[in-house]
């Protein structure tokens, strides 16, 4: 059956490669989309796990996120994992504020847990900062980062420092220390940055340990409005007409669900195409099935009475018609290494071919040749 099959392509050479070029095609279609769909999807779930959704408290308007003198409570609600919000949380980010003066000097003072706690330390908002202390955000120690044009005059200096800070009452009492200058930010004056736990210890001394901004880094960002609901608990929602002091939550999310929506509708549209494409692939196969037996008539009525049977032909006929697409559509399955996309094509391809060829190789050789008449 081989040769035959092998001398009817070679009889109709160019009906023969014009079914392996639109095998091929068709076949690139339907693995391009795959592999289009397949790239969204990966590009979905990364989204979802790394995609750093940010919730800050602000102000009860949403004016302010900073200078907010948060009492510790709040704090303690956002790390707290039985009662509050720790489970939900991966990263706190929080500053102190106070007033400072040194040989550099008037200035602020900023305890920081890390650089994204600050704009003017954080690269993704223009800032930078260097340091020579491994870990510094996560130290106890007296050392300090100044700004770059201070920087080269200072540089592992130890600095005496006056600082004030605001006690039980609002009374402000004046602390001396000494920080060692172990690195440098971007930008210009006398204000000094050192680590959080630092600058947390000079705000006990006064008896009221308190927080000027707070942020964190969701955990699972599926989890968003479950969190907020616990959340109000403690916080409100921001309310442009509002005067309360309780101050109030936002979710920066707006940018991860619109990155969501839209690839989740690109998705959408892909597996939208992909059974068009199977369809057409059936529609391909059926047309080249049908050219490919249109005239043959005779021929194959005269098959039918030297004694091939009809499954036999039908067989014959297939292999003529898919010999060479599948050898295209093995080739374009390899080459774009969507080797089960290109199954379905052949197999939609196959029941195309399949369409057009049951009729007139199945049907009697006397009703064959009558039609030929």
């Amino acid at each position: 059956m081989l040769n035959y099959v092998i001398k009817r392509i070679l009889r109709r050479p160019w009906l023969s490669l014009a079914g392996l070029v639109i095998a091929a095609v068709f076949c690139t279609l339907l693995c391009y989309l795959v592999n289009y769909r397949n790239g969204l999807e990966a590009r979905l779930q990364e989204v979802q796990d790394s995609y750093e959704v940010i919730c800050v408290v602000t102000d009860s308007r949403g004016v302010r996120s900073d200078k907010l003198n948060l009492s510790p409570r709040f704090v303690q609600f956002v790390r707290d994992k039985e009662d509050g919000l720790g489970n939900y949380v991966k990263t706190i980010r929080m500053t102190m504020e106070f007033k400072v003066r040194s040989s550099l000097g008037s200035g602020t003072l900023y305890g920081v847990t890390d650089e994204k706690a600050l704009d003017r330390l954080d690269p993704s908002m223009g800032g930078s900062c260097d340091y020579t202390v491994p870990e510094f955000f996560n130290t106890r120690e007296n050392i300090c980062l100044v700004s770059e044009d201070v920087s080269e005059s200072v540089a592992g200096e130890t600095l005496p420092v006056k600082v004030t800070v605001p006690g039980i009452g609002g009374v402000e009492e004046v602390y001396e220390a000494e920080y060692k200058v172990v690195g440098r930010y971007r930008g210009t004056g006398a204000d000094l940055v050192v680590p959080f736990d630092t600058a947390s210890r000079l705000s006990s001394s006064a008896g009221d340990a308190r927080t000027d901004s707070l942020s964190f880094v969701l955990a699972d960002n599926s989890k968003a409005d479950e969190m907020m609901e616990k959340a109000m608990e403690v916080f409100t929602t921001v309310d442009p007409a509002s005067y309360s002091s309780r101050p109030a939550l936002t979710v920066q999310d707006r940018q991860y669900k619109a990155t969501l929506a839209e690839l989740e509708q690109n998705i959408a549209r892909t597996n939208y195409l992909l059974p068009v494409s199977a369809l057409l692939s059936l529609a391909a196969g059926f047309m080249i099935g049908f050219v490919s037996v249109r005239g043959e008539t005779r021929t194959y009525a005269l098959m039918r009475t030297l004694g091939v049977s009809g499954p036999k032909l039908v067989l014959q006929v297939l292999g003529e018609q898919v010999l060479l697409p599948a050898l295209g559509i093995f080739l374009v399955g390899l080459l774009m290494k969507q080797p089960a996309a290109a199954l379905v094509y052949f197999a939609c391809h196959l029941v195309g071919c399949t369409l057009a060829v049951l009729r007139p190789a199945l049907a009697a050789p006397t009703k064959l040749l009558r039609v030929q008449e």
